[in-house]
């Protein structure tokens, strides 16, 4: 008989005698004893009104649960275990130290394990405080750079602007704004409105509401203008019988965020000639330009402007 048609012959039973050798080891698998370490969420419980603990209490605790494979398996798909802290003795100027151990872990009652240790942390402090609450402003965090040639209309703001921040009294008494997760605008070239949460700097214990506020950032382009019949300013030292600059008026052209060109107006603008310090005779002079914040000259008409001293 060839090897082929031993390996096919009888193929049902085999493959049945396979699937059972599998399915017991599984079961045997499943049977032996086993240690697994758990994160479970700590749940803080009977806390008294009008009382706070001051650093944030951590989210979870590590613990070593032993029992079955199988049982383990089922508590970690199945199961819903936490654990939790008891704070009805709390008060506000007092520590409150917790030491854990299996008495605050709740597994759930079908599930045949055992909490063997607390592996991190063994020990709770809190700092206890009074429980206050305080209207604060929003400065949302805005990351990054707009398009070349884009420019920030304004600044960024949030809707709402301010927030009612919870919180340990002592902590809320130099909280003078919150800030939102950052905003990138990297690369943008139009308006940036999105949902970002409230973010707190520190351990401290801290719920804002409403926790998310909408950031929107007005995103314009740039703008240039040519704005002529700028009168000139000429500065001069006295006791010249003639002293003049010619001509008279400028000619410039700027650049900058759209809506500061839209509104440039000729008295928004300084020309100055300065003579103070020259001598009699005829020079030829840069001007200096002065504009609003935001605006750069990008060129001036005449490049020089010449002063008569005599």
């Amino acid at each position: 008989m060839s090897m082929r048609s031993a390996l096919m012959n009888n193929l049902t039973l085999k493959l049945a005698a396979l699937v059972l050798a599998v399915m017991m080891w599984l079961f045997a698998k499943g049977e032996q004893t086993a240690e697994r370490v758990f994160p479970l969420p700590l749940v803080v419980r009977d806390v008294p009104e009008g009382v706070t603990t001051v650093e944030r209490v951590p989210e979870s605790i590590s613990v070593v649960v032993t029992g079955a494979n199988k049982e383990l398996v089922r508590l970690r798909f199945w199961g819903d275990p936490y654990a939790f802290v008891d704070m009805s003795d709390a008060e506000p100027g007092r520590a409150f130290r917790v030491s854990l151990s299996a008495g605050n872990v709740v597994l759930p009652p079908d599930v045949a394990v055992q909490v063997l240790e607390i592996r991190r942390p063994k020990n709770l402090d809190f700092e206890i405080d009074r429980l206050a609450e305080r209207g604060v402003a929003v400065v949302p965090l805005v990351m990054g750079e707009l398009a070349d040639s884009y420019h920030i209309l304004g600044r960024a703001r949030s809707v709402p602007d301010t927030v009612t921040v919870y919180g340990p009294a002592g902590v809320l008494e130099d909280l003078a704004a919150v800030r939102t997760a950052p905003v990138s605008i990297a690369g943008r070239r139009s308006k940036i409105e999105m949902a970002r949460r409230i973010e707190f700097d520190g351990p401290w214990n801290l719920h804002a509401v409403p926790k998310e506020v909408r950031v929107q950032v007005d995103v314009e382009g740039t703008e240039v203008g040519t704005f002529s019949g700028i009168p000139v300013t000429f500065e001069r030292e006295p006791g010249f019988a003639v002293a003049s600059v010619e001509p008279q008026t400028a000619e410039i052209e700027v650049t900058g965020p759209e809506h500061l060109v839209t509104f440039f107006d000729s008295e928004d603008a300084l020309v100055i000639v300065d003579a103070r310090g020259l001598p009699r005779g005829n020079h030829h002079l840069v001007p200096e330009i002065h504009l609003p914040e935001g605006l750069t000259v990008r060129s001036v008409r005449p490049e020089r402007f010449v002063v008569t001293l005599e």
